[in-house]
């Protein structure tokens, strides 16, 4: 059985090594990496060992914790963050939120707490597993929906999950007028800058192309699948505004909606 990486991050010795005791980590899957006394190590130590998960305390020398869990969403979205500190300011919580932080938890934490929070932990992270596993099953479907010039079909990871649940959660919002970036963002639990990177290496495209190149494909099958005037095809597929809904239609099929529509029916009839 695969072993998950688990990662402590606090100033206080004795919270480093009560963490490594309370609890069987190896029986519930967990590899408990030394752990680091400051956040200059922890980034060291993320970039050497990749942890599947990091507990770090907020107040501590050099780098502090939210400063790690703002590197880790920029650069290893995968990776789980968990906040523990006995700093209780609601701006601390809010402000980890905002670095993707999946917890916000206060010290003391009990060995029982502990143990549920990794039990969770463990289904979560089995989750994500069996989405790449099926993901490396349907090559041929990666294939169509990723560039085959920038991802090979046999080295999947979790950054092509998120480009794949990305796309899903346009096709599942696309109708939304206000859908964003952040909330996408919000969904997938990663930064947009790091999305923008991934849409942007796996698909060469932004996020802003990626929801207009869906909208104007579905609007193509609604103008050539029914009778809706163009106004309600917008406001169908997300856009508000019918003369911006047509200039962009304009600009990716190089036709206006009603010349597309007229052609469609016309090569029908042919």
């Amino acid at each position: 059985m695969d072993m998950y990486k688990f990662l402590v991050v606090d100033d206080e010795e004795i919270v480093r090594r009560g963490f490594r005791k309370k609890i069987p980590w190896e029986e519930m899957g967990f590899e408990y990496l030394e752990p680091c006394q400051n956040g200059r190590e922890a980034i060291d130590r993320i970039n050497k060992d990749h942890p599947d998960v990091i507990m770090t305390d907020i107040c501590m020398p050099l780098v502090d914790g939210l400063e790690i869990a703002n590197y880790v969403a920029d650069n290893y979205p995968e990776i789980m963050v968990f906040i523990l500190s006995g700093y209780e300011e609601f701006e601390y919580a809010r402000s980890a939120l905002r670095s993707r932080v999946v917890e916000y938890l206060l010290k003391p934490i009990t060995s029982q707490e502990l143990s549920g929070l990794v039990s969770k932990l463990k289904i979560r992270l089995d989750q994500n597993d069996q989405k790449i596993n099926g993901i490396r099953t349907s090559n041929k479907k990666i294939g169509a929906n990723l560039n085959n010039n920038q991802v090979h079909k046999h080295q999947m990871s979790l950054a092509s999950v998120k480009v794949l649940e990305a796309q899903e959660y346009i096709k599942d919002h696309y109708s939304q007028k206000e859908l964003s970036m952040d909330d996408v963002c919000r969904e997938l639990y990663i930064s947009p800058s790091y999305l923008s990177r991934l849409l942007k290496q796996h698909l060469g495209k932004t996020f802003v192309d990626a929801l207009t190149e869906y909208r104007i494909n579905k609007a193509k099958d609604l103008l050539f699948n029914s009778n809706l005037k163009t106004y309600a095809i917008a406001d169908a597929v997300g856009i508000s505004d019918p003369h911006y809904f047509s200039t962009i239609f304009k600009k990716v099929t190089g036709m206006p909606p009603s010349v597309y529509r007229d052609n469609s029916l016309k090569s029908v009839q042919m």
